[in-house]
């Protein structure tokens, strides 16, 4: 029997991949720290929740009893911090990382899906689109962190009966994505629209990113937990790029309304490109985006405002 554990099932993209586990059958299970009452209204009675750290390695053994497959997509920090908290980065993320893992294979899960990012592990991109074969040289710790962890996972997996799946993702969005923490381009936009303050544009704003609609980020995980376990890392990815300012106009066509912008330095962590090439996804996969950009920008906005009608900000 298929028993899937979310790990980091509360946040933006696990809270899609819950829904879509569970309307495809799969008995799961959702791990975190914490578990709002909007998360358990939703699939309180539909999932079993767990709490974990993953700081205590014994705990987690404790709680990965019975899983076969583990979706992990816990991470304390984000590209937007830049290379200004290092140590702590890998004191938070490498070390309970590579304890997480460990666990995993002794407690006999038979499957471990990664979501790595495909916008930090590359850097600066020798060719575009990017391919799985493209050199390695992260410019922030948060890729690194994710970089070493791809190796650590490929490292201990070797000789044991855990395989594993390594998603180099693009730049996820959709609906429930706030931009709380400076993560998601289009959820940032969109705080900072409502809050009437300027959305910062690093330099010229033609840095080009690619940008992959939830729904498609999600199938392509369930595709990745329902086949044998690739032992390979493979691009989720548009293959298409879009500037920073090219993101804004859409926002902007989508609400009707002008983003107020502040243009600032470029910072030396960010790369100019970085555009996935998803032919492999596709090839072991069976997988491709469907959402045309525009539409998934819709989307979202048609959500977000119905959240901000909801709740209105004070003084509204």
């Amino acid at each position: 029997m298929t028993i899937v554990g979310v790990f980091g099932a509360n946040g933006f993209i696990g809270r899609h991949l819950t829904a879509a586990l569970l309307a495809q059958g799969y008995s799961t299970v959702c791990f975190g720290r914490h578990f709002p009452r909007d998360f358990e209204e939703k699939f309180g009675d539909r999932v079993e929740m767990r709490l974990v750290d993953l700081h205590d390695d014994i705990e987690a053994h404790r709680k990965l009893f019975g899983i076969t497959h583990v979706v992990q997509l816990i991470n304390s920090s984000n590209a937007a911090i830049g290379n200004n908290k290092v140590v702590p980065d890998i004191h938070s993320n490498i070390i309970p990382h590579v304890s997480f893992i460990n666990s995993c294979i002794v407690s006999g899960v038979r499957s471990f899906t990664f979501l790595s990012s495909g916008g930090t592990v590359y850097g600066y991109p020798r060719t575009v689109p990017i391919t799985e074969d493209h050199p390695t040289l992260p410019l922030n710790s948060y890729g690194l962190t994710k970089l070493f962890t791809e190796q650590y996972l490929r490292m201990l997996c070797r000789g044991t009966t855990m395989g594993f799946n390594i998603l180099r993702v693009a730049n996820p969005y959709g609906p429930g994505q706030t931009g709380v923490g400076g993560q998601g381009l289009i959820g940032t936009i969109l705080q900072k629209y409502r809050q009437e303050q300027p959305i910062t544009i690093f330099g010229d704003g033609l840095n080009e990113r690619d940008y992959l609609y939830i729904d498609d980020t999600v199938d392509a995980i369930v595709r990745a937990v329902e086949r044998e376990p690739l032992n390979d890392v493979v691009n989720v990815g548009s293959g298409k790029g879009r500037s920073i300012l090219a993101v804004v106009e859409a926002v902007e066509a989508a609400l009707g309304q002008r983003i107020i912008r502040e243009h600032i330095p470029d910072r030396a962590t960010d790369t100019p490109s970085n555009i996935l090439d998803p032919a492999k996804a596709e090839r072991l996969l069976g997988w491709k985006t469907t959402t045309p950009f525009r539409e998934g920008v819709a989307r979202t906005i048609e959500w977000q405002l119905r959240q901000w009608r909801q709740t209105p900000v004070e003084g509204d």
